[in-house]
């Protein structure tokens, strides 16, 4: 899934006032050839994957809801993002969505990508939940919608101080604020809450799932180099359970049976295959190489959303904290 690098600073009329009207021409070409690139592959990578999960009846789980919900964010980030922003740079510096999208239009790409992280929170504590507390239920439907709406209304009631600051201001969308440091301390609570926060509580989430599967992958790795061949009797794998010798798991005598029933059990073992006792085992070392592939994809994710999100938080704070201003890199976009 595609993540878009939004602006979710809260000094954009500020900044956006002083930008030269004009920008060199290979500038220009190589931003609208990243605008269309990114905005068909998010656009079609998040829609494919809403579809699979949706119309596929066994991928209809809890956990790809969350993985739906990712995507809509994700979705919803291309759709606003990209094409008012080519509309914005085209007419700049007038604004020609009225004032209602004054209000709309950057509090709702800031909700979003806070959105986008809550889930990610979500996502990976229920890896950490079904890896490392493999007992616990997984998440009810009820409980699942429960955790969705939570992100979003959270995400909308972050960004209420941004949409009440935001005002038409000499022909353009511009924020006022009462103080500078209540501007600073609202940016700088954004990047912890969208950024920082998000990050750690995810990168404790899957540390201790790695450790967890590089505990049962070794556990595993001993097992099968001790033993060379099935041997009777209770199978050594914590996973399985075999009763043999006519006793019972909890190794008590099994009550006497008729003889009759005695001779068809015997007829039974000879017609019907040994139980192999590692079939459990085998079954866990395949649930856990299934656990890994999807730890690692999903890490691929935090990685690649934590990369194209570094940026600009980095240059948001640059421009609030520091000289960013007055760059005059930074004032060629």
């Amino acid at each position: 899934m595609s993540t878009i690098t939004t602006t979710n600073s809260t000094i954009n009329g500020s900044f956006t006032s002083e930008v030269p009207g004009s920008q060199p021409r290979w500038l220009n070409a190589l931003q609208y050839t990243m605008f269309t690139a990114i905005f068909v592959v998010s656009v079609i990578g998040n829609t494919l994957v809403c579809l699979v999960i949706v119309r596929t009846p066994r991928m209809r789980t809890t956990r790809n809801f969350l993985l739906v919900n990712l995507a809509v964010a994700d979705l919803t980030v291309a759709l606003l993002c990209i094409p008012f922003e080519v509309i914005l740079k085209t007419t700049f510096p007038h604004w020609p969505l009225g004032s209602v999208m004054c209000k709309i239009l950057w509090p709702t790409m800031t909700s979003v990508t806070t959105c986008s992280s809550a889930t990610l929170i979500a996502i990976s504590y229920d890896r950490f939940r079904a890896v490392v507390h493999p007992w616990k239920p997984r998440f009810t439907l009820f409980q699942t919608i429960i955790i969705i709406a939570v992100t979003w209304s959270v995400s909308f009631v972050l960004v209420i101080p941004f949409l009440l600051v935001l005002s038409m201001k000499d022909n353009y969308c511009q924020e006022v604020w009462p103080s500078t440091s209540t501007r600073r301390a609202y940016t700088l609570g954004l990047f912890i809450i969208q950024f920082i926060f998000p990050l750690v509580i995810i990168a404790i989430a899957y540390i201790k799932v790695v450790l967890k599967l590089r505990d049962q992958a070794a556990r595993f790795s001993g097992k099968t180099g001790v033993q060379e061949s099935p041997r009777p009797g209770p199978s050594s794998s914590f996973l399985t359970t075999e009763v043999s010798d006519g006793h019972s798991v909890s190794g008590s005598p099994l009550p006497d049976k008729k003889l009759s029933t005695g001779l068809n059990q015997v007829h039974l073992s000879f017609a019907q295959p040994p139980r192999n006792p590692r079939s459990g085992q085998s079954k866990a070392i395949q649930r856990l190489q299934r656990n890994t592939k999807i730890v690692k994809m999903l890490v691929t994710v935090v990685l690649l959303y934590a990369i194209c999100m570094l940026p600009n938080q980095v240059v948001w704070l640059w421009i609030e904290f520091g000289s960013g201003q007055t760059s005059p890199i930074l004032q060629l976009f």
